[in-house]
């Protein structure tokens, strides 16, 4: 568990947020954010948002 930014946390925000929204969780990976795995993500979502690939 992230002890920077416990669950509690993160959820609470993003269950307050109103707009579009994704979350992913990152087993064992503590307050890395996911790294290579976060930036696949990002470069797939970024890809899907300009039509690019």
């Amino acid at each position: 568990m992230d002890e920077v930014c416990p669950p509690s946390t993160v959820y609470s925000a993003f269950n307050a947020y109103d707009g579009e929204k994704t979350i992913v969780e990152y087993e064992f990976n503590n307050h890395e954010g996911g790294q290579g795995y976060q930036e696949r993500e990002q470069m797939a979502w970024l890809s899907g948002l300009f039509g690019v690939g």
